[in-house]
């Protein structure tokens, strides 16, 4: 098949070491390596030299922006954004129709994004197969993140309108699925739900490495807690300390390994000043991804504390396809692939349900074990990006 894999998001590429670009990345490189031809339309960028200045870290908003920003209402300034990614989507779809005319694709797969419709439009105007991928609500995500905009009934009658035109949808969680089919009367039979997945070869961890940073972090022969992941309020890093500060109790040779960077870091090393666990915490900060395995290989158990309520979560499978025990919230985007008590120990999002779990896996080597095993095997048969292009094309007919 021909396919045109198409982003239009400004600054989401293929390149940077997050989830968005991992996750095209791997699809793209999936579809390929089944024998299809792949057309990226990235409208973030495909190589470092031709990425979006506003997607780079050297990126600083100007004074004069951030001064103007404050004399006007949220509501006026979200607006203007929204506008300004309206009028981008125009840009993009212009793009995207001369790939269609020199490509002659047999598929559009998009990776839906907010404000956007090019791709809906332009397979309606001839008539290619169109699937798009669903990877949040929205609307409500960018009320939550930018605050609500003159754009928002707009917004949902977009959403609406690619749903319809879409001859498939790709939901990253069975939450969100429910969400499509409620919000949008997005017929049931026309979503699958496909959740993240992981590259075994992208996993790569060195053993004189890990011994190395055992040493340097002062970790001895410690029992090591960890959690590797954006510091974010939504992943409940502070619940995770809070447990801990109870288990060391009973545990006193337990250290808490806290891998990442985020808006909430400065309080989280606030909040272990405050529970005396200085020498007993430590955060290493943002690490390189291709060095992230050596510090999750550090781990005895790792730990997921809390999520939102529709996305897929990419460090359960990081954590599983290095085996570790793994305990996650009881919600059901996890509870798409993991079964409480034989994959991971699956909890409320509460420090108390965490001790307890912790505890457990703690004096259970054989329960440890078993549930690493398990939800690694799943891993490696269930949630590799191979197997979502499987998907993509069976679902082709």
């Amino acid at each position: 098949m021909r396919i045109i894999y198409y982003s239009p998001h400004p600054t989401h590429d293929t390149v940077s070491e997050v989830g968005y670009a991992t996750h095209q990345r791997e699809v793209i490189l999936a579809l390929r390596n089944l024998g299809h031809e792949v057309f990226p339309v990235i409208m973030g960028g495909t190589e470092e030299a031709n990425l979006n200045t506003l997607a780079t870290n050297v990126y600083k908003i100007p004074l004069y922006k951030r001064l103007t920003k404050r004399l006007f209402p949220r509501f006026i300034w979200t607006s203007l954004n929204n506008y300004k990614l309206i009028r981008h989507d125009i840009k993009a779809g212009k793009i995207l129709e001369e790939n269609i005319l020199k490509i002659n694709p047999d598929l559009i797969y998009e990776r839906s994004e907010y404000l956007q419709d090019s791709g809906a439009k332009l397979a309606n105007k001839y008539n290619i197969k169109y699937f798009i991928e669903v990877n949040a609500p929205f609307v409500e995500e960018m009320n939550v993140f930018e605050g609500y905009s003159f754009y928002h009934n707009k917004a949902h009658a977009i959403e609406r309108f690619k749903l319809n035109s879409a001859t498939k949808v790709f939901t990253v969680s069975s939450a969100l699925k429910d969400f499509l089919v409620l919000k949008y009367n997005c017929p049931t039979e026309k979503i699958t739900v496909q959740p993240n997945c992981i590259n075994p070869e992208k996993v790569f961890y060195d053993n004189q490495t890990v011994e190395s940073l055992r040493v340097e972090l002062g970790l001895d022969s410690n029992k090591v807690i960890g959690f590797v992941g954006s510091m974010f309020p939504y992943h409940g890093v502070d619940v995770l300390i809070n447990a801990f500060s109870k288990v060391i109790v009973s545990f006193p040779k337990t250290k808490l390994l806290i891998v990442g960077d985020g808006i909430v870091l400065n309080g989280l090393k606030k909040l272990t000043q405050n529970l005396s666990l200085e020498q007993s915490v430590i955060f290493t900060g943002k690490v390189p991804h291709k060095l992230v395995f050596n510090y999750i290989q550090l781990m005895d158990v790792c730990v997921m504390a809390k999520s939102n309520w529709y996305g897929s979560p990419v460090k359960i499978f990081e954590y599983g396809l290095l085996k570790k025990p793994i305990i996650a919230p009881n919600n059901l985007p996890v509870r798409d692939v993991m079964v409480n008590m034989h994959d991971g120990i699956l909890i409320n999002e509460n420090d108390l349900d965490l001790e307890k779990a912790i505890c457990n896996l703690l004096e259970n080597q054989s329960l440890s074990d078993r549930l690493a095993n398990n939800f690694y095997n799943k891993v490696i048969s269930k949630f590799k990006w191979s197997n979502a292009a499987e998907r993509i094309i069976q679902s082709c007919g």
